[in-house]
């Protein structure tokens, strides 16, 4: 394999007797990188791997993946990812011929996370989680504001430092993300009053609504979905969400339209009704709400 190396960012051209495409490796710090690999294969690639003492996140933007770890057999599907903590331990993948596999891992050391939650009350319970995650692959959950930050990270236009501190700054989202649910049930100030149970049914309410943006349920629909009462669903969201429901399906439709014009090219009126929006001028009055100017302007000076 070539390999090349510019504003600290290493990049290693595939030879043509393996196939065609890149990995690149960029060092944000010590314990802490970014690989982004980008290949098509000429035949099925086996790649054992010994993880001594790492915590990663990856994505999967194109091509399956399989990976066998202690006799468990995980596969990593299109728009999907992965988290894990691994200590001493081998891992097989599995990456089959003829697919474009575009994958991002975001790979720290264990103290590097804790690193972000230093002085913060929320340390305590990181930690723990953690130490849960030890030895296990788990699931990415899936939202468009996840595959916002991702979709930046990979399509990233920066060079050198500047780079480097863009994909920080995706990165920290991305954690936020995933520890979210950890971090927001442990805080002795947010929500204290809820009971853990209704802490599950109020993220299950969550999901409900990332999956249905298009057609959202009524809040009394929403409240049968999921054992909860009309009252202890309004006041628990926002008190664990810091917004209403209301408000949140408004802001994830609109994260969710922002991403189909960035990412599918779909013009205003597509992607509002994607969203449900049968007017796309009410559509554009909520963008021009949230993000200070017209959806056609904002896109084109943020393009995908």
């Amino acid at each position: 394999m070539i390999g090349t190396e510019e504003e600290g960012e290493q990049q290693i051209i595939l030879p043509p007797l393996l196939g065609m495409g890149s990995i690149s490796r960029m060092k944000i710090r010590q314990g802490f990188e970014v690989v982004i690999s980008d290949m098509t294969l000429k035949e099925d690639w086996n790649q054992y791997i010994h993880e001594n003492r790492v915590f990663e996140i990856n994505y999967c933007f194109s091509g399956d993946v399989d990976c066998i770890f202690k006799g468990n057999r995980y596969s990593t599907q299109v728009q999907s990812g992965n988290i894990y903590s691994m200590e001493d331990s081998e891992i097989h993948l599995f990456k089959r011929a003829k697919q474009r596999h575009q994958f991002l891992e975001i790979r720290f050391s264990p103290e590097q996370v804790l690193h972000y939650f230093e002085n913060a009350e929320d340390y305590r319970s990181v930690e723990k989680w953690l130490k849960s995650q030890r030895g296990q692959i788990s699931p990415l959950k899936n939202s468009v504001t996840l595959k916002r930050a991702v979709n930046e990270m990979l399509q990233s236009s920066y060079l050198g430092a500047l780079k480097r501190l863009h994909l920080e700054c995706k990165i920290m989202e991305i954690v936020l993300l995933v520890l979210e649910k950890y971090t927001c049930e442990h805080r002795s100030n947010v929500a204290s009053y809820i009971k853990k149970p209704d802490v599950e049914r109020l993220y299950a309410t969550k999901q409900i609504i990332q999956d249905r943006l298009e057609d959202p349920l009524s809040l009394k629909e929403l409240a049968r979905a999921t054992e909860l009462n009309e009252f202890k669903l309004k006041k628990g969201f926002k008190a664990l969400f810091g917004m209403t429901v209301f408000e949140y399906i408004r802001d994830q439709r609109l994260e969710k339209g922002l991403f189909l014009m960035q990412y599918e090219q779909l013009n205003i009126g597509e992607a509002a009704a994607a969203v449900g929006y049968s007017n796309p001028s009410n559509f554009s009055a909520a963008f021009y709400k949230k993000y200070g100017c017209k959806p056609g302007r904002y896109v084109r000076s943020n393009p995908g």
